[in-house]
């Protein structure tokens, strides 16, 4: 069995629209695609910074020999893409068959090239491949994968520390979530969150009551103090962001 790099045609943030195969043409070749995966099923989360490198996975199924293949990830449609990815090599492929062949390729989503939080969502898959006979097929609309922008939640603040039993105690923290429009970090009001409770003789956190964020993504909620534990912020992320949790906050009950 052998392992090889196959030589994509075009690389990186080529426009998608040269790389559409006529319909008449996609009929007649012997190529077609299978076994896609990314991520193992999971989002991308993307930020503001460094870009998310991820590999795309995908069987070229051949009559001739490959000569060539790759992928892109964009949102939008083929040709208008609103999103896109580079290439961060050439696909990596291994023959499983005399028609089967098994490939990998390393992708970029850089966030500073995105300049809208709307690209958040559903992406697709385009794979390309050019068999020895010059055949080539493409196609677009493959494997949705959720692109999401990263959150971040501030570590939990209880106060007053220590508190008496049945005073007042307030929990506060802050949400905010990668902005590709300003490529900075923002909190947004009306987000759901959860308080969450541990206690000292428990691994995990039970859900309090769910709050919406303010201004800014602030956080705040007074409560009556009853039992000696840890306090944190959870949110469960959504369509377009991420999930996100706080550091726990212990306050002692006397």
């Amino acid at each position: 069995m052998r392992v090889r790099s196959i030589v994509g045609a075009v690389c990186g943030a080529v426009a998608l629209s040269a790389l559409v195969v006529p319909a008449a043409q996609a009929e007649e070749n012997p190529i077609t695609f299978s076994g896609i995966a990314i991520n193992s099923g999971e989002p991308l989360v993307v930020g503001t910074g460094i870009p998310h490198i991820f590999n795309v996975h995908y069987n070229v199924n051949h009559i001739n020999e490959l000569h060539s293949s790759e992928a892109h990830l964009y949102t939008g449609s083929v040709g208008e893409w609103k999103g896109q990815t580079d290439a961060v090599r050439d696909p990596s492929c291994r023959e499983l068959s005399p028609t089967v062949t098994r490939c990998v390729q390393s992708l970029a989503i850089d966030p500073k090239k995105l300049s809208d939080n709307d690209l958040a969502g559903t992406w697709h898959v385009y794979l390309e491949a050019t068999d020895a006979d010059y055949n080539v097929a493409g196609k677009g609309g493959l494997y949705p994968t959720t692109v999401l922008r990263n959150s971040v939640m501030a570590r939990a603040e209880a106060a007053p520390e220590p508190v008496g039993k049945g005073e007042t105690l307030t929990v506060t923290g802050e949400l905010t979530h990668a902005d590709w429009n300003t490529h900075t970090y923002v909190g947004e009001a009306g987000k759901s969150v959860e308080l969450q409770f541990r206690s000292p003789d428990s691994l995990t956190y039970s859900t309090v009551k769910t709050v919406e964020t303010g201004s800014g993504g602030a956080l705040k909620e007074t409560l009556t103090a009853e039992t000696t534990g840890a306090w944190r912020w959870y949110f469960a992320g959504d369509g377009t962001t991420s999930g996100a949790v706080a550091v726990g906050d212990a306050v002692v009950v006397e």
